[in-house]
């Protein structure tokens, strides 16, 4: 295990900046998953990590070495892709074995290895297959397999997921946290997918246009947001973002009042953007207690277990949840419950939360 510290990273390709001064510190055997939209600068951070890109600013230290300047079999590292990268003519086995051949460590330590891992991956019935024989899934295993084997101080994970059907992304995430469990490797993890990166992570660290929104615990993260941004992509559906104006008593949302306490800076006729989660919406009989509304409902998701409830407040469209048996009409008034003590509130024009 080694502790991973990142500071003041920058890219630069040309003229155009694609990192803004990165600073990440990843204790050993931590999990930490880099999250955030397409072109955020998650996987080019990784890259550098990696050694496969080089860097323009700052520093990269794993363990006691700084890296800037190894090569990437230098590092201590070892890298599972989104592709797989697997040798089509080899075997699962010399797949697996290929990078310690190259190293020339003796056979029977290679057998040993190998054999010992694909027992830990449950690919020991496969190891004379090549990979044009088996599934996605044990292909990524075989390349987390191939990862495994180099026995790195750090492991790094780019969207392995994201080539397969969403039944297998649910069970390789479980063998992935299986497998952190037990060689608490330190491990760094990138993601545009939101799920992923709660399931996994002891540490999240959301990305936004080359720069770090915030970073911190899953809980951390979902529960206490600090900005707008990190407050509608963290959950599934997202939260609800209102533009509101306060009122001496609460917000008005659309045409509509809700008495809640907002935070003592904002004064009656300000502007705030409020932002609910669907869970903390929901019809009044199921959450009695809360800031009573009636609203039209637009549509009803029917998701089994739950329903998602989609209605108009204004000119906004809102989530709202219910039970999977609850009885409701769509295009139809419903009263609803807001619970505003987990309502949150946003500077409209910084974006940051006001607390």
């Amino acid at each position: 295990m080694s502790r991973i510290e990142i500071r003041n990273l920058v890219k630069m390709y040309g003229a155009q900046q694609a990192l803004h001064g990165i600073d990440i510190s990843i204790e050993p055997g931590e999990f930490c998953v880099l999250v955030g939209p397409s072109g955020c600068g998650k996987s080019t951070t990784l890259r550098m990590v990696a050694g496969l890109e080089t860097i323009s600013g700052g520093e990269i230290a794993i363990g006691d070495r700084v890296v800037n300047g190894l090569r990437p079999k230098e590092r201590g590292i070892a890298m599972v892709f989104q592709n797989y990268a697997l040798y089509p003519s080899k075997t699962v086995y010399n797949n697996m074995a290929f990078s310690l051949q190259l190293s020339k460590m003796p056979k029977p330590e290679i057998d040993r290895r190998v054999r010992e891992v694909a027992e830990i991956l449950e690919l020991t019935q496969l190891l004379d297959r090549k990979p044009g024989a088996l599934s996605g899934g044990q292909r990524q295993r075989v390349a987390m397999g191939r990862a495994i084997v180099r026995d790195p101080e750090v492991f790094l994970f780019d969207e392995p997921l994201s080539n397969l059907d969403a039944k297998l992304r649910g069970q390789m995430r479980a063998e992935i946290k299986r497998l952190h469990q037990r060689l608490e490797n330190t491990i760094i993890y990138v993601t545009h997918d939101q799920v992923e990166a709660m399931t996994l992570a002891d540490r999240i660290v959301i990305m936004r246009d080359g720069r770090i929104e915030q970073q911190g615990t899953p809980d951390e993260i979902f529960h206490d947001p600090d900005t707008v941004f990190v407050a509608g992509f963290m959950g599934s559906p997202p939260m609800n973002l209102v533009d509101c104006m306060v009122t001496p008593t609460g917000l008005k949302l659309g045409d509509s009042e809700i008495a809640c306490a907002t935070p003592e800076r904002i004064r009656p006729g300000e502007r705030v953007i409020c932002g609910i989660r669907p869970d903390d919406i929901r019809p009044a009989s199921d959450q009695p207690g809360g800031a009573p509304i009636t609203l039209p409902v637009t549509l009803i998701e029917q998701l089994g277990t739950e329903k998602l409830v989609h209605f108009s407040a204004g000119s906004h469209d809102m989530i709202g949840k219910t039970g999977g048996r609850t009885e409701l009409a769509e295009g139809r008034p419903q009263e609803l419950s807001f619970d505003m003590t987990h309502a949150y509130f946003f500077d409209p024009e910084s974006g940051k939360r006001i607390r």
